[in-house]
């Protein structure tokens, strides 16, 4: 759990679960204590609201909307056809929504920025993320602060991963595909963000572009 005041980036809560004593450690943790805090296959030394890295999935929609209002792929009057899948130009494979397995359809027979967002629409942010392409998306969400440590005053955090062409090449030595742009889309595939980034994107939004 973080939670993060949008006016001035002062962090209120930052919670990672299980925790541990921190008092076994003030006059020199015995072998026993630090084994067991060690070895726990819980990981209470972990701390994943810094450290966790997780595919941030529909938290980033918002982000990708205002993407493709500002790149003028979609006006917030655009609707797009909802079947509950998306397939890609000339390929056979589905992209589906969430809905589909438990609606057996998509969210509306049209649907629009706002209802996507609302509703969570796959469908409609596999579209956008289709036409805006894996590096746009990249280059107008770096600001936000996913993709590198958010320098709050704590020791190892981790900076997650916000993909590009440029980042598969130089990591996976292999070229990106654009079925790997859908799934960036939604925040899957190859997108990490810890608990803290995803936090301080949110309150870039909620502070109207201001990032603390």
């Amino acid at each position: 759990v973080v939670a993060m005041d949008p006016r001035n980036g002062e962090v209120i809560a930052l919670v990672s679960a299980p925790g541990f004593d921190n008092n076994l450690f003030v006059n020199g943790i015995s072998a026993t204590d630090y084994s067991a805090l060690r070895d726990s296959r819980d990981l209470p030394l972990f701390n994943r609201a810094v450290q966790g890295q997780y595919p941030p999935g529909s938290t980033v929609k918002p982000i990708f909307g205002l993407a493709g209002l500002e790149y003028g792929l979609v006006t917030p009057e655009f609707t797009i056809p909802d079947p509950g899948w998306y397939r890609l130009p000339g390929e056979e494979r589905r992209f589906r929504d969430w809905t589909l397995k438990v609606r057996g359809t998509g969210h509306g027979r049209e649907v629009d920025l706002h209802q996507a967002i609302e509703e969570s629409c796959d469908v409609y942010f596999y579209d956008l993320a289709h036409r805006m392409g894996i590096d746009r998306l990249h280059d107008f969400t770096e600001p936000f602060g996913l993709g590198s440590p958010t320098g709050l005053d704590t020791t190892n955090e981790r900076g997650g991963i916000l993909p590009s062409s440029e980042w598969k090449r130089r990591a996976r030595g292999q070229v990106w595909f654009p079925g790997e742009t859908l799934n960036v889309g939604i925040g899957q595939g190859y997108m990490l963000a810890t608990p803290v980034q995803l936090a301080l994107a949110t309150s870039v939004i909620a502070s109207r572009g201001v990032l603390h």
